[in-house]
């Protein structure tokens, strides 16, 4: 029975600790980040269903048109490729919602080989280049901002983030944060 009660005792200590961590600098971050005006407003993909932004991509995809509408950047790069179980790139789901919402065509850029967060950014970064654009602002989900800017800074990328809403699903935004702990763990140990 001690060892039990010695075992709880050591899970939670080490349950909290994580949580201190990492956890809460996530949360944190992603609710007190501020976009910063740049040349470009990159936003990172999420599910695509059909022709269709998931609730999540969605609200990522308004925060955009927020961004440009009040005149943050000028040029918006769409990033994320096709899954095997998607009908049409990410990219390509984003870039037809913004022409939908009124972004001329000519002011997108599309990224549509990635499959990753990192992938997003080294991808995107390589267009900034190519375009001349020296200062991003990443657009991504509250629980996803913290990854993407040290991400973004680990590649010497000049970024701000701007946070978008996370879904109105408890489950849903309670399996983005512990995804995002997952993967912040994960950029401490291998810096990818």
């Amino acid at each position: 029975m001690y060892i039990v009660k010695k075992l709880r005792s050591i899970f939670l200590a080490v349950t909290l600790l994580i949580f201190v961590v990492i956890e809460l600098p996530i949360i944190a971050i992603g609710n007190t980040t501020v976009p910063q005006p740049g040349d470009v407003i990159i936003v990172l993909g999420a599910k695509a269903i059909g022709r269709v932004p998931s609730t999540m991509l969605q609200l990522r995809l308004d925060e955009a048109l927020k961004l440009y509408s009040s005149g943050y950047a000028k040029t918006i790069i769409v990033s994320g490729g096709k899954g095997a179980d998607e009908v049409l790139s990410e990219a390509q789901v984003m870039f037809d919602y913004l022409i939908i919402h009124g972004i001329p065509a000519q002011n997108i850029l599309i990224e549509d080989n990635s499959f990753s967060t990192y992938q997003n950014l080294v991808n995107s970064h390589r267009i900034m280049k190519q375009n001349g654009l020296k200062k991003a602002i990443i657009v991504s989900n509250t629980s996803h901002i913290r990854r993407s800017l040290v991400l973004a800074h680990n590649l010497g990328m000049e970024a701000s983030g701007a946070p978008a809403p996370m879904a109105n699903n408890y489950y849903l935004t309670a399996k983005q944060y512990v995804r995002e702990g997952a993967a912040m763990i994960s950029l401490l140990v291998f810096n990818k």
